[in-house]
């Protein structure tokens, strides 16, 4: 196996969208947190401590995004953790079939990185 590890225009393409859309979720969370007026408009009825931890799922996906371009094998299973989080949460406040589209971005953040997996770096 090359030293060199290639990571592939799919792949790199899959994690810079992941980056993007993690910051954007992490600042909007963090908008609505501080605003109670964007609270009651965009997320009526839903509790204030639900906000800041999506604000925290958002930003702990930006890490564990940034360090998948590292190879951290970890950093799949925190991204893994964090959408367990979010659908338990999501389920509980009743956002419904839309609780589901964090799993999706876990299946095919792995259905994307398989072909790689081997050059993830163990912990």
């Amino acid at each position: 196996m090359s030293l060199l590890k290639e990571r592939g225009a799919l792949l790199t393409v899959w994690l810079v969208l992941m980056l993007v859309a993690n910051i954007a979720t992490f600042l909007l969370y963090l908008l609505l947190a501080f605003s109670p007026g964007g609270r009651s408009l965009f997320l009526p009825g839903i509790a204030v401590w639900t906000v800041y931890l999506f604000a925290a799922l958002g930003a702990l996906n930006v890490v564990c995004v940034c360090f998948l371009f590292l190879w951290k094998k970890w950093a799949f299973f925190g991204f893994c953790g964090s959408a367990a989080v979010a659908l338990a949460v999501n389920l509980y406040v009743g956002v419904g079939a839309f609780a589901f589209v964090g799993v999706a971005g876990v299946v095919i953040t792995y259905l994307i990185l398989r072909p790689k997996w081997s050059l993830l770096d163990d912990f």
